[in-house]
C-alpha cells in the first residue's frame, strides 16, 4: 500500500518515538509488570490517546490506516503499549462517539483524547467469557448494576468504564465511574504476556448509575460489542504485526552477530529457511492488515477481513515467536533477550478479542452467506 504524505510523517514520527522513548525501557517496564504512565502521557501529547475522535471533542481523528501505523510501530518496542491504545481508542472513544448522546461526548471525549481519562472495556467473565451474567436492575432514575468482570486492559488505572450488563433478556452497555459506590478493582492479573497493560478484575457490588449513564439505549449492547470488537481487531492484528517484525528483525542481526563451526549462523541453510518463512508470514499477514484498514476508511462491509487479518496477523506472531527463539537458541530462553516477551506476547494477541477459533467461525459464516 502506498501511504500518503500524512500517513508517512505519522509512521516516522511513531518509530522515532518508538525507538528513544519506549524501546530503551520497554524490557523494564515488563520486568517490572509497571503501566507505563509515563509513555502514556507522552503519547496523549502526541495526539494518539484520541486517534478516533473529531477535533471538536479535542482529538486528533486519525484514518484506520494510520491507526494501525501507529499501533504496529509502538508494538514493535512494547506489545503492551499497543494493547492499552487498542482498548482505550476502539473500546472506549469509539463506542462513545457511534453511539452516545451529544451531553456524553462532551463529558468524556475531550478527556479521554488529552489523557486526563483513561478508558476500560468490561466484557469477559469469569467461567462465562462473553455469556454475560452480570445484572443492571433497573430503579427510579437509574440501573443499579451487580456482577464481577475479568481481564480487564487498563483497569489498574481507569478512570471510566463500560460495563455490559444484563437488562431483562438484551444486553446494556453503561458508563460506569471509577469513584462510584460499590466499583471494587482487585489486583493486576499474574497474566503470561501483555504484562504492562494494567490487566484486572472487576467487581460490581449494587453500583448506581444513572439513565444518563446508559450508553446507545437500553438493549443495544451487543451491536455496540460487534463494531468496537471489528476495530479494536484491525488494532490487534496491527499489535501482532508489530511484534512478528520485531521477532524477524531481532532474528536477522542474531543470525549475523552468531558464529558456530567458525561462520555466522546466517549462512546455515536451514537458519535462512526460518528467516524467509516468518518474512513471509508477516508480509501477507501486513498486507491483509492494511487491505482491511483502508476497505475500513472507505465504509466497506469489513468484518471477514478484519477476522482474516487478525486471524493471519496473530497466527504469524507466534510463528516468529517460536522461530526466534529458535535462531537464538538457549539466548531465546532467557529474560536478558526481548525474543521471549515476543513469544508470549504473541500468544495474547490470539486470545484478546476473540479467539483464533472464533475468526476462523466468522469467516466460515461470511463465506457461507455469500
Amino acid at each position: 500500500m502506498n501511504l500518503t504524505a500524512e500517513q508517512k510523517l505519522i509512521q516516522d514520527m511513531v518509530r522515532k518515538f518508538m525507538k528513544s522513548e519506549l524501546e530503551p525501557v520497554a524490557g523494564e517496564l515488563d520486568k517490572s509488570e509497571s503501566f507505563p504512565k509515563d509513555i502514556i502521557k507522552k503519547l496523549a501529547e502526541l495526539g494518539f490517546l484520541g486517534m478516533v475522535v473529531p477535533e471538536q471533542y479535542e482529538g486528533a481523528v486519525l484514518d484506520a490506516v494510520s491507526y494501525c501505523i501507529v499501533i504496529e510501530e509502538l508494538s514493535r518496542a512494547l506489545g503492551s503499549v499497543g494493547m492499552i491504545l487498542v482498548a482505550h481508542n476502539a473500546l472506549v472513544e469509539l463506542p462513545i462517539l457511534k453511539y452516545g448522546g451529544e451531553e456524553q461526548k462532551k463529558k468524556w471525549l475531550g478527556s479521554l483524547s488529552i489523557g486526563e481519562t483513561i478508558g476500560a472495556f468490561c466484557l469477559a467473565e469469569e467461567n462465562s467469557g462473553q455469556d454475560i451474567k452480570t445484572q443492571a436492575k433497573k430503579i427510579d432514575g437509574g440501573y443499579v448494576i451487580s456482577g464481577e468482570k475479568s481481564f480487564i486492559t487498563n483497569g489498574e488505572v481507569a478512570d471510566l468504564f463500560i460495563v455490559f450488563a444484563k437488562t431483562g433478556e438484551s444486553v446494556t452497555a453503561f458508563l460506569v465511574k471509577r469513584d462510584s459506590e460499590g466499583v471494587e478493582i482487585t489486583e493486576n492479573i499474574d497474566v503470561l504476556g501483555m504484562k504492562s497493560a494494567g490487566v484486572c478484575n472487576l467487581k460490581l457490588r449494587d453500583v448506581r448509575v444513572n439513565e444518563d449513564d446508559v450508553l446507545g439505549g437500553e438493549g443495544n449492547g451487543e451491536k455496540i460489542i460487534e463494531e468496537a470488537f471489528n476495530f479494536a481487531n484491525l488494532g490487534v492484528a496491527s499489535l501482532a504485526i508489530g511484534i512478528g517484525q520485531a521477532g524477524l528483525e531481532d532474528s536477522i542481526k542474531y543470525s549475523k552477530e552468531r558464529r558456530q563451526f567458525g561462520h555466522p549462523i546466517s549462512e546455515f541453510q536451514l537458519v535462512q529457511e526460518m528467516l524467509v518463512d516468518m518474512k513471509t508470514r508477516v508480509a501477507q499477514a501486513k498486507l491483509l492488515v492494511q487491505e482491511a484498514a483502508r476497505k475500513y476508511d472507505t465504509g466497506e462491509d469489513v468484518k471477514m477481513d478484519v477476522a482474516l487479518a487478525k486471524l493471519c496477523a496473530t497466527d504469524a506472531a507466534m510463528f516468529v515467536g517460536i522461530n526466534a527463539i529458535q535462531v537464538h537458541g538457549g539466548y531465546g530462553y532467557i529474560k536478558d533477550y526481548p525474543i521471549e516477551r515476543y513469544f508470549r506476547d504473541a500468544k495474547v494477541s490470539q486470545i484478546w478479542g476473540g479467539t483464533s477459533v472464533i475468526q476462523k467461525s466468522k469467516i466460515a459464516k461470511a463465506l457461507l452467506e455469500s
